[in-house]
């Protein structure tokens, strides 16, 4: 009994998988990563398109502050142009135009009661010129109307440039 037996090697079939599983193991995973790689461009495209829709909000409301600015500055060159007339039509010379001057009044005083009454007539509030049975406002009616509108007139502007400080922060 010395002899050594020797047994056949035998391929087993379970030791590895079909060539074709195998082939379609790898167009699975290529079929994933494509599908991947198309999610992150579609990701990439709409977040552009909400960047570019953001952009063109900030423009219009770039655009809107700077109309509404040269509004405000049209209204104040009409004002002084009405002040500059109504003083030109006064001409000054009357007697009683220095006594009719409220206190802190420079020599155009007529320029400040002007600018005010055009500053509160632009509301459609009601004033001496909106009715015939409204009576005529005081110097210092017309000031206190005036500082309540240049706090109204300071809390928006505020309002409006923490809202284009936001947007333009978004961009950086």
């Amino acid at each position: 009994m010395s002899e050594k037996v020797v047994l056949p090697k035998f391929d087993l079939p379970g030791q590895g998988p079909h060539p074709a599983i195998k082939a379609l193991i790898v167009v699975g995973g290529l079929l994933g990563l494509s599908m991947v790689v198309l999610g992150g461009a579609l990701w990439h495209h709409h977040s552009q398109q909400v960047a570019a829709e953001q952009e063109a909000k900030a423009l219009v409301a770039a655009r809107k502050a700077e109309a509404v600015a040269a509004a405000e500055a049209a209204k104040v060159k009409a004002a002084e142009a009405k002040a500059k007339v109504a003083a030109a039509k006064s001409g000054g010379t009357k007697a009683g135009a220095a006594s009719n001057k409220p206190s802190g009044a420079d020599e155009n005083g007529s320029v400040a009661q002007a600018e005010s009454h055009h500053k509160s007539s632009s509301h459609h509030h009601a004033s001496a010129t909106h009715g015939k049975t409204s009576k005529p406002l005081a110097p210092v009616e017309i000031a206190n109307r005036d500082n309540s509108h240049a706090k109204v007139s300071a809390a928006t502007k505020k309002k409006n440039d923490d809202t284009i400080d936001k947007l333009l922060a978004q961009f950086k």
